[in-house]
């Protein structure tokens, strides 16, 4: 008895899943920092992204042109397909306490069509955005950067703070001071940055999709075919299985004499075909024969095959066609019932109509290229 079989079948399953999990956190990793620095190298990133600016009021400008809704707080929003950037300005003007007052709370999302007038939609920025400083800090900074990564949750997120500078024109320090991110430089005018705050249930989520997705595409296929092997006749007590080319069930095993249960379902079950390959150059040799055929008789040929003359007559090209794929699907069956009685007599017969087909068809590559040199030869 090996030491795998002792443990509970919880423990198994989760040894299983860890190759898996450690690929959704591997691929989270990769959304997260690999793949926004690679569109960044490109030029591709939530900069060249138009802005939607979320406003603190509803205060509509006197004019379309008037910038007076700037003297509210405010947050311009880059939203791209694995990254997003917050970017939270407070009033120009302060409090009586001498504090600048921020975006927080619900803001309403400016209407760029309709002479940037409030739209009547409303937003909360997420949780994991920083729209406002300490109360200390409040009048010393003019704007805060806050940069999710991460596809399809954001399981990132990075600041950058800018401190405010009356001799600046904008207003604030053109360097930010960067929290929780890795500063690799600028990239084609946009800040490369690795974000190393993390956001929890984003990062869970994240994990657990790509974890799944890992699991359908290893381990679900291999499953399906364990099962449906399982089901045309596996042995439960000695593992033997039946070949991939058996028909009948037995009732069983031929391993170790075990019965074998009742399948339902066994009349459903089919099992795979023999001569796979062969197959395969018979429905290309015959497709090459009819365009070949078609070819031929376009250019003034006959056809000199006196079935396929009639066929042609009788039903035209179209008949031709179908005649052609019904003659080749009875091949196949009768070498599938041939290889269950006798296997020689069916590889034979799989192999000799190949052979039959690809005839007329080096024989129309002949006449057509001959009739390049020698324009009568197919009259």
């Amino acid at each position: 008895m090996s030491p795998w079989s002792s443990w509970s079948p919880w423990a198994r399953r989760s040894v299983r899943a860890f190759p898996y999990l450690l690929s959704g956190i591997a691929i989270t990793l990769f959304m997260a920092w690999g793949l926004p620095l690679l569109l960044a190298s490109r030029g591709i990133g939530p900069t060249t992204v138009q802005a939607t600016v979320w406003q603190r009021t509803q205060r509509t400008p006197a004019a379309p042109d008037d910038n007076r809704f700037h003297a509210d707080p405010y947050i311009e929003l880059r939203r791209a397909a694995f990254s997003d950037w917050y970017l939270a300005y407070p009033s120009r003007s302060t409090t009586a306490g001498g504090e600048s007052e921020w975006p927080t709370g619900s803001l309403a999302q400016l209407d760029h069509t309709s002479a940037k007038t409030p739209g009547a939609r409303r937003h909360h920025p997420p949780g994991s955005v920083v729209t406002a400083p300490t109360a200390e800090q409040s009048s010393s900074f003019a704007r805060i950067d806050t940069g999710l990564a991460g596809w399809p949750f954001r399981a990132f997120a990075s600041e950058a703070w800018y401190r405010a500078s009356a001799s600046e024109p904008l207003g604030y320090e053109p360097l930010p001071e960067f929290r929780w991110n890795v500063h690799l430089g600028e990239i084609l005018g946009q800040q490369a940055l690795v974000p190393l705050r993390p956001v929890l249930h984003g990062i869970a989520l994240d994990v657990l999709f790509w974890a799944t997705v890992s699991w359908f595409v290893i381990a679900l296929p291999s499953a399906i075919r364990r099962r449906r092997r399982e089901k045309y006749g596996r042995c439960g007590n000695c593992g033997y299985a039946m070949g991939a080319h058996d028909v009948k069930r037995p009732e069983r095993c031929p391993e170790c004499g075990a019965a074998f249960a009742r399948d339902p379902l066994g009349f459903a079950h089919a099992p795979e075909m023999h001569f796979q390959n062969a197959y395969a150059w018979l429905i290309l040799v015959s497709s090459l024969d009819i365009m070949l055929t078609w070819k031929i008789l376009d250019r003034g040929g006959m056809e000199v095959n006196p079935l396929a003359s009639l066929v042609i007559d009788a039903w035209g090209m179209q008949g031709a066609i179908a005649f052609k794929f019904a003659l080749m699907m009875w091949v196949i069956v009768v070498c599938e019932f041939l290889a269950r009685l006798r296997r020689g007599a069916g590889v034979f017969l799989a192999y000799a109509a190949v052979i039959v087909s690809a005839s007329p068809v080096a024989w129309s590559l002949f006449l057509l290229a001959s009739n390049e040199f020698f324009p009568h030869v197919l009259e």
